[in-house]
C-alpha cells in the first residue's frame, strides 16, 4: 500500500505526530575542538542528550564553557546547573562566556535538577549543562523536598542511579530543541577482574544519550605541557597544560569509536582547548600545509616548527579561519 494511502487511514492525532523522514533536520553545535567536530559530523545535536565523562581535571567543565561561548556568539542561550558548587564566573569569562547572559542554577538534588531542566526547556533554553550528575543528591537524602535527613538515615544503596533512571527519561520525553550535556565523573567498576572505570549515575545517562564522549588525561608531571609563568617580576618554567585524549564511545548520529587528542591549557595567554594546534595538525594531515623536516609551508609562508606555525595562525586569525573551512570541506 502506498504511504499516502496509509496516512489517509490514520486518525488526526497520529498524523500530527509523524513527518516524512526527508523533512527531519538536525541542528548541531560546534564544540571547541575542531577534530572532535569532524568526528561528530558537525558537533553535538540540539534536541538530544550528551554524556560527557572522564577522569578528574580532564577539562570537562572547561570544554562545556568553550562550547557555550561559541553558542552565545550565535545568539544561543544557556543554563548551567552547578550541582558541584564549583562555577567561577571569572574563569568562565576567561574562556569567552558572557556571564551576564548565562543563567546558573544551584540545584543540589535530582528533583530540583529535573524541575529546573524541564521548566527551562519549556521556556525555550538552547543549552543545559549539568555539572555534574555525580554531585546530585538522591531523594533518599531528604525528609521532604528541602530538608536533609540525618546522615545515618541516608544509607540507601544505588539511590542516585535509581533516581536518574526516572529523571532522565522525563527530560528526554520533554526535550524537543535543547542540547543537554550531562557531565559525569568516572568511578571504578565493582567486581571487575581488572581495573576498569565507568561514568557514575547508573545506566540511564548512557541509554538516553545520543552521544557519549570520554575525556581523559594524565596528571603526571612528566606528561604536563611546560611553559613560562609570570611570577611577579620573574618568569619561571612550570606546568601550563596537558594533553587530553577524547573518544566518541557511542553515537547515534554518526560514527562511534572515533578517537583523537588536543592540548588543553590552564595557564597562560591561550586558555582552554588549543584549536589552533589542531588546525596545524589537521592541515598537515589533509595536505593543506606541507612539512619538510622542521619547516612548514603554506600560502607562500615558510615557518619553522609547529610552534612557529601555531604562533603565526594565532596572530593571523583570518588565515586560521580559512584553514578551518578547508579542513571541514576536506573531511566531508
Amino acid at each position: 500500500m502506498a504511504i499516502d494511502d496509509v496516512l489517509a487511514n490514520l486518525d488526526a492525532k497520529t498524523r500530527a505526530r509523524v513527518a516524512a523522514a526527508s523533512e527531519i533536520s538536525i541542528e548541531k553545535q560546534e564544540t571547541p575542538s575542531v577534530a572532535l567536530n569532524i568526528g561528530l559530523n558537525g558537533g553535538l545535536a540540539y534536541g538530544r542528550q550528551t554524556l560527557l565523562w572522564g577522569n578528574k581535571s580532564a577539562g570537562k567543565s572547561t570544554f562545556c564553557m568553550g562550547l557555550i561561548a561559541k553558542a552565545q556568539e550565535q545568539g544561543k542561550s544557556a543554563l548551567w546547573i552547578d550541582a558541584e558548587r564549583t562555577f567561577d564566573p571569572l574563569w568562565a569569562e576567561k574562556h569567552g562566556v558572557d556571564t551576564k547572559q548565562l543563567r546558573v542554577s544551584e540545584a543540589a538534588s535530582v528533583s530540583s535538577f529535573v524541575d529546573d531542566s524541564i521548566n527551562f526547556m519549556k521556556a525555550g533554553i538552547d543549552i543545559i549543562v549539568v555539572d555534574s550528575i555525580t554531585a546530585l543528591l538522591p531523594a533518599s537524602y531528604y525528609a521532604d523536598k528541602d530538608e536533609l535527613k540525618d546522615f545515618e538515615k541516608t544509607g540507601q544503596i544505588g539511590g542516585i542511579a535509581r533516581d536518574l533512571s526516572r529523571a532522565i527519561p522525563m527530560i528526554s520525553g520533554v526535550n524537543e530543541k535543547t542540547l543537554v550535556i550531562f557531565i559525569s565523573q568516572q568511578r571504578n567498576m565493582i567486581n571487575s577482574m581488572y581495573t576498569a572505570v565507568a561514568p557514575t549515575g547508573g545506566f540511564a545517562p548512557k541509554f538516553y544519550s545520543s552521544t557519549i564522549i570520554k575525556l581523559w588525561s594524565s596528571d603526571s608531571d612528566g606528561k604536563a605541557i611546560k611553559g613560562e609563568i609570570q611570577s611577579g617580576d620573574k618568569i619561571l618554567q612550570g606546568n601550563i597544560g596537558r594533553e587530553v585524549q577524547w573518544e566518541i564511545q557511542n553515537n547515534k548520529l554518526g560514527p562511534q569509536s572515533v578517537m583523537g587528542k588536543y592540548d588543553f591549557y590552564y595557564r597562560g595567554d591561550n586558555l582552554g582547548i588549543d584549536s589552533v594546534g589542531e588546525i596545524v595538525d589537521l592541515s598537515e594531515a589533509y595536505g593543506l600545509i606541507a612539512k619538510s623536516g622542521a619547516w612548514y609551508k603554506f600560502n607562500g609562508q615558510t615557518l619553522q616548527g609547529r610552534t612557529g606555525v601555531v604562533k603565526y595562525l594565532r596572530e593571523n586569525k583570518a588565515e586560521a579561519e580559512a584553514l578551518i573551512k578547508e579542513i571541514y570541506e576536506k573531511s566531508r
